[in-house]
């Protein structure tokens, strides 16, 4: 080997060695096991690979880009001619474990069912059974064929005479012997929906043909088994049912004879009736999986009662629901599992990313899938506590979740809760030491091997102490010995969290005090005071902790040390972090318990520390306010427009307040309805609300970064500048730009002094970000971000332009346009006041979020009542003297017709939203004779005559107006994306994105305008990424979007391009290939209507044939044809 050949082998090994040693101290860790991976695999040094791949299938949970190299290198070794039996035992065993990794125990009752081969006989067979004994599935199809592959190759070797096998090997691989354990291999995956007749059929023909090459004597019995098989399959819920049926039709005019023909093929049909069924509601939701927020919406809807068939919800909020059909345990986990082993693959996938140094070229997808796995697993464990728990399948399940999540100590905490729970303290000495072992061996794989950060080595510790704690008085009298461990324990985690940077709430400290104080009979009180002395010391500027520390020593009397610890931590050298709490506190623990002197020396130590702060604050705001203005001398001017700009004004915050109005326009259309004579009172003036977080002043840019960049890099050149609170590096067309927020303001001065520093050899630009935003507006409505960006970007680089949503004012236009620098703002101002078209002055300022305007109608929507059946003599005094006693009126409108008469229904705005409450109590009162209804107005609701109608209903008439946009790309704007839209079809009235899973709902004017989005044959893309494109309600889930709790899903696009259904036609659910089912049953039909898969010539007849119009009719409609 030459020496520059050998140089980065050698190298490699080195690294390889360090990681090793680590590994050694944190085995649980997947970063420290993928780094080894990568650094053996860029070396070429197969072996190392091979290591590394086993010692982390040997501490944590792998999915197939680690076992199956495993896998097949032991079916290499285990099938060669020299292979002993010993390989086979150990591939049938490497198997088991890869199989544990991914397949779900059975519950017990189905193990025991099994095990006893207790397989009902045709006649008997009872579909619900069926469900029961198919175990739950997982996404490991490839090592489940593998496993079947290496079986049936050893059986054909050893029933053929002529090729030699080691001894012992005959009676393992015989034919009875294999078939048995493929049975189990085939029971592990029988669950998965679509993919589990892969293994199902390979494992059938193998079957098949041992049936064929049997002896005349033993093929009946072998034929009755195999129709039991058949039988179970066709009772089994997967979505190739058709071609199992058919399958089935043919082995039985094979081998059971045609006397038996017809019969069991009408009993078989009879049997799968049920399975058909479950398919046919899932079988959108199984369309949709294509991501993990889908595989949510999807466990969402499975976990939900749903109604039984023919049956109605009773009337009333609080009726009891008896007719709710409970989730079937065994399909909530074979998708719980699908769900784990998709996020599992998709954090491999973000890991196989990292380099030698154990760095990740972007965290986000890691922690995503991290978040999503840690999501299911809780899920599912929580799923079984509720429905279906069963000792051996819920410790397998969290024995498992534990090595796919090790960094997750909810998880950790629940499995030895579960232990706890299914082991009771007081049994037998024995069976209770084992408990404990298995307690502390969770404990030590989380806290002492694991990777894990202080609020999950806080949950595992605490799981382990409650069970500990119960231990100490077990049989009366407390275990000294046991008291001696918790206590060892406790000291030495509340150590190793403080080595850590600590745990803010204290919840081990509080938990260890109160058990100590539990111990009447011992006295603990010191031990429990040198726990809060140590956590005062430790947490000095906490002002919480000293406050804790002096009310439990006033609980127990000690007034003269709660004293000194009132006095210690109002030392001013302590620098608190809320010193004014701790205060109050002092003064009003004297108040109680001191004396005259004591209380005044506490209120004149106050007083004196509230001044000195005082005098510290003004200092550190007037130095802060000169240095900003020292450096942004030479950048800042005086905006020559007045325009007021919306709330949240700068680019780098998070939303933009979709009710803002640009300028002062009415906010609703009956307003413009007034009478004169009908004044609207005037509001009082609402504060404005300080920033919560100062981006505008506390970021600064980082200009001419090379593409290789790390937040690593960047955080080391800052962090003597002050505390980094966010780094986010993005690559724009001619350059890469960092941007650096700080904690404060103060820190951004010493931030700019890094300017013409160098990383990676690239000398960087340094730029404050304060008034380097534009609000721009008064631009025509046709204008894009196309045509802003070519408009500004000669005066600078454009780090971005934020748009607003018109989802509920379509005449807004306003954009934010942020630069890298306030010297191309301030170039950009000579913009303002270009007259963009005939009559239309550009508007154009430096954005300032602390000066913004306040809106006269925020949170309008939870202050406004609606009141519909007024009489037509109804006037607005006549509203104001109804509601008067419901709090202060703000302002009452009654619109009135052409003949100065009330419409019929009014809104009154309330100051407060607690007045509300109130008023929506006059519901069904009486008013000039009139029964009024009294309701929350909607301020995004439209007018009537604004909704089209096609005589369908209000709800039809929506879906037939609105379009599903799916596959958006991650960030987008919703006025971007409009702009996409209008350029292929107009009328666009409402765009709203769903974030969880980044699809969206377009709102048109008119059907026609929806229906040229549909129909176009170019499809629309956006930034560069192909959308999906269907119609509204196609989805499987309600319109509703996403909740709060979890993301949703929709159904993305058929491929090909999206179709377009007739209106009129009345779907039906598949049941299968070429199979005429059922319609769906009441839940699913409730979140969706279900689209005909089938070409649109085999949608099913209306009762009025002769008004349904197909695709052509629908074409000629938008060309005007009649």
């Amino acid at each position: 080997m030459e020496v520059d050949d050998a140089t980065p082998v050698l190298q490699a090994l080195e690294a390889i060695s360090g990681v090793m040693t680590r590994l050694a101290e944190k085995p649980m860790s997947y970063r420290l096991h993928y780094q080894n991976i990568v650094l053996a695999w860029s070396a070429g040094m197969e072996e190392e690979l091979e290591t590394a791949r086993k010692v982390l299938t040997t501490y944590l949970a792998a999915s197939d880009n680690i076992w199956l190299p495993l896998l097949e290198r032991a079916v290499a070794l285990a099938s060669a001619d020299t292979a002993s039996a010993q390989d086979c035992v150990e591939a049938e065993a490497l198997f088991e474990r890869a199989e544990n990794d991914y397949i779900c125990k059975r519950l017990s009752i189905i193990q025991d069912a099994y095990a006893q081969n207790e397989l009902p006989q045709l006649s008997s067979w009872n579909p619900e059974i069926s469900f029961g004994l198919s175990p739950s599935s997982f996404l490991a199809i490839p090592v489940l064929k593998l496993h079947l592959d290496f079986l049936f190759g050893w059986a054909s070797r050893i029933s053929d005479p002529d090729i030699p096998h080691p001894d012992g090997l005959a009676e393992l691989y015989a034919s009875d012997a294999v078939s048995d354990r493929a049975r189990v291999v085939v029971e592990k995956g029988a669950r998965h929906l679509s993919k589990s007749n892969e293994i199902w059929d390979a494992w059938m023909d193998w079957e098949e043909e041992r049936l064929n090459t049997s002896p005349r004597s033993t093929k009946e019995i072998q034929a009755t088994a195999l129709q039991q098989d058949y039988i179970a399959r066709l009772a089994t819920a997967h979505i190739y049912h058709e071609q199992t049926f058919q399958r089935y039709s043919t082995f039985v005019s094979t081998h059971l004879g045609p006397d038996k023909y017809e019969e069991c093929l009408i009993e078989a049909t009879k049997i799968r009736q049920d399975a058909i069924g479950v398919v046919a509601e899932r079988e959108q939701y199984e369309a949709s999986l294509a991501s993990l927020p889908a595989f949510n919406a999807y466990l969402l809807w499975e976990t939900t009662p749903r109604r039984g068939k023919h049956q109605r919800r009773q009337k009333g909020r609080n009726q009891p629901k008896p007719q709710d059909i409970p989730p079937d345990p065994k399909l909530v986990i074979a998708l719980y599992e699908r769900a784990i082993a998709e996020a599992a693959s998709q954090r491999d996938t973000a890991l196989s990313s990292v380099n030698g140094e154990g760095l990740l070229v972007d965290e986000a997808p890691l922690q995503a899938a991290e978040a999503w796995l840690s999501l299911f697993w809780d899920g599912l464990t929580s799923f079984l506590r509720e429905h279906a728990r069963d000792k051996a399948t819920e410790l397998s399940i969290l024995a498992r979740a534990v090595r796919s999540v090790p960094s997750n100590g909810t998880i950790f905490a629940s499995h030895i809760r579960a232990i706890d729970f299914y082991h009771p303290v007081d049994e037998e000495m024995d069976v209770r030491q084992e408990t404990l072992e298995s307690v502390i061996g969770v404990y030590t794989r989380a806290v002492d091997l694991g990777d894990m950060g202080a609020a999950g080595i806080t949950a595992t510790t605490i799981a382990r102490a409650a069970y500990e704690r119960r231990r100490l008085h077990v049989d009366g009298e407390l275990d000294s010995e046991a008291f001696h461990g918790f206590a060892v324990m406790m000291n030495t985690t509340i150590d190793l969290l403080r080595a850590q940077g600590g745990d803010d709430t204290l919840k081990l400290e509080k938990f260890f005090v109160s058990t100590l104080m539990e111990l009447d009979q011992f006295d603990y009180q010191d031990a429990a005071i040198a726990v809060w002395e140590s956590a005062s010391k430790f947490y000095k500027n906490k002002y919480y902790v000293w406050t804790e520390h002096a009310a439990f020593l006033t609980h127990f009397g000690d007034a003269q040390r709660a004293r000194k610890v009132y006095k210690d931590a109002a030392t001013p050298t302590r620098n608190l972090d809320y010193p004014q709490a701790l205060w109050t506190a002092w003064i009003a623990y004297e108040e109680r318990w001191g004396t005259v002197e004591q209380l005044e020396y506490a209120m004149y130590r106050v007083r004196k520390m509230g001044e000195d702060l005082g005098k510290k604050v003004a200092k550190a705001a007037e130095e802060a306010i000169t240095s900003q203005q020292q450096y942004g001398a030479d950048q800042i001017t005086t905006a020559p427009s007045q325009s007021i700009e919306p709330e949240n004004a700068s680019l780098m915050a998070i939303d933009i307040p979709s009710g803002t109005l640009p300028s002062g326009e009415n906010k609703r259309k009956a307003e413009e309805e007034l009478p004169i004579s009908q004044p609207l009172k005037k509001a009082k003036p609402e504060t404005v609300a300080p920033l919560e977080r100062d981006r505008e002043n506390t970021t600064v840019f980082v200009v001419g970064l090379t593409d290789g960049t790390k937040t690593e890099e960047l955080k080391a050149l800052f962090k003597d500048c002050g505390e980094i609170r966010e780094v986010k590096i993005t690559e724009l067309r001619d350059d890469v730009v960092a941007l650096m927020e700080f904690m404060d303001r103060d820190s951004v001065p010493a931030a700019l002094t890094k300017d013409k520093k160098r990383i990676q050899g690239q000398e960087i630009t340094v730029n404050s970000a304060a008034r380097s935003t534009l609000y721009i507006t008064n631009f025509p409505e046709s204008s894009d971000d196309a045509q802003i960006r070519k408009m500004f970007g000669k005066y600078g680089t454009i780090f971005g332009v934020r748009w607003p949503a018109k989802k509920f004012l379509k005449s807004r236009r306003f954009c934010y346009l942020q630069y890298t620098s306030s010297v191309s703002a301030n170039a950009a101002l000579e913009l303002d006041g270009l007259e963009v078209e005939q009559g239309m002055a550009l508007s154009v300022a430096i954005s300032n979020p602390e000066r913004k305007k306040v809106r006269t109608d925020a949170n309008i929507e939870l202050r406004e009542i609606y009141v519909a059946g007024l009489a037509k003599t109804t006037t607005q005094k006549d509203l104001e003297t109804l509601f008067a006693d419901c709090g202060a009126i703000k302002g009452v409108r009654v619109p009135l017709d052409d003949h100065g008469k009330t419409k019929g229904f009014g809104f009154v705005e309330f100051e407060q939203e607690s007045s509300v409450k109130a008023a929506l109590m006059y519901n069904n009162r009486e008013l000039k004779k009139r029964r009024i209804a009294i309701t929350m107005a909607d301020p995004r609701a439209p007018g009537r005559k604004d909704q089209p109608s096609t005589g369908l209903g209000k709800k039809a008439d929506l879906a037939s107006r609105s379009v599903r946009i799916t596959n958006l790309p991650f960030g987008t704007e919703e006025g971007l994306l409009q702009q996409a839209i209008e350029k292929i079809a107009s009328g666009v009235k409402r765009v709203e994105i769903f974030q969880d899973v980044w699809e969206a709902t377009v709102e048109f004017e008119t059907i026609a305008d929806a229906g040229k989005l549909l129909l176009s044959t170019d499809g629309l893309t956006f930034n560069g990424v192909k959308l999906g494109i269907a119609e509204e309600g196609t989805s499987p889930l309600s319109r509703s979007g996403p909740s709060s709790n979890a993301p949703s899903a929709t159904t993305l696009a058929p491929k090909g391009g999206p179709s377009f259904v007739p209106r009129t036609t009345n779907p039906k659910a598949r049941f299968g290939l070429g199979f005429k089912g059922k319609t769906m049953s009441n839940a699913v039909a409730n979140h969706t209507r279900i689209t005909p898969l089938a070409s649109s010539g085999s949608a099913s007849k209306s009762q009025n044939p002769s008004k349904v119009k197909d695709q052509d009719a629908f074409r000629a409609m938008l060309e005007g044809k009649k």
